[in-house]
């Protein structure tokens, strides 16, 4: 059960995907393996598109953690999002871990951002970012939104020593504990986190259009 618990506490600081490019292809996608210590236990798949000017992104993961052929953590994430001018506009996710459920529902009006989930209703203020791993311009922030549990959360970002000119990383300090993100040529190509017990979980790119 240390597997399981562990990783949906990483899981509630991970799963909280994307903010806005206003660069690049009019869709890209992301696939990534997900693992711990090097056992595959899923894949997590985002897309982003622009629609009439608007920024729309969505993810989907699917873990399923087993031991002795039985299946400890059957977790299913889905999120989308909508970027207006830079900033999270709308947001819907729907997350199931085990008998656990999440909800979150979002939206921007004017300068307030009202967010609705399971168990409150929170209004904040100002341009709100969730943990955009793959943007370089969330590393810029001092608060995040968790997409999972629509908890806006404080995080602190230094910078790795690499020895390449190309790869580049990033300590990102949260909540659940600190988060190694990894850029190539500012492309979002993984991640990796020490678990409570010991374990690690990474996510590694496998392909990217």
């Amino acid at each position: 059960m240390k597997i399981s618990s562990n990783l949906l506490s990483f899981l509630l600081v991970l799963i909280s995907t994307l903010s806005p490019s206003l660069y690049g292809q009019e869709t890209e996608e992301w696939n990534f393996n997900v693992t711990v210590d090097g056992r595959p236990i899923g894949n997590h798949q985002f897309k982003k598109k622009q629609e009439a000017g608007l920024t729309v992104v969505t993810s989907n993961a699917k873990f399923d953690v087993k031991i002795l052929f039985v299946n400890i953590l059957k977790y299913r994430h889905k999120n989308r999002e909508v970027w207006e001018d830079g900033c999270l506009s709308k947001i819907e996710s729907t997350t199931r871990s085990n008998k656990k459920k999440f909800k979150v529902s979002g939206s921007k009006y004017k300068e307030s951002f009202s967010i609705d989930t399971l168990a409150e209703n929170s209004i904040h203020q100002g341009c709100l970012y969730t943990f955009a791993y793959w943007n370089p311009d969330f590393l810029l922030q001092d608060k995040l939104v968790n997409s999972q549990t629509g908890e806006i959360e404080e995080v602190t970002v230094s910078r790795l020593d690499t020895e390449s000119n190309s790869l580049t990383g990033y300590l990102v300090n949260a909540k659940e504990g600190p988060i190694k993100v990894w850029y190539e040529d500012e492309t979002w190509i993984g991640l990796e986190s020490t678990l409570k017990n010991g374990r690690t979980l990474r996510y590694q790119i496998d392909s990217q259009t």
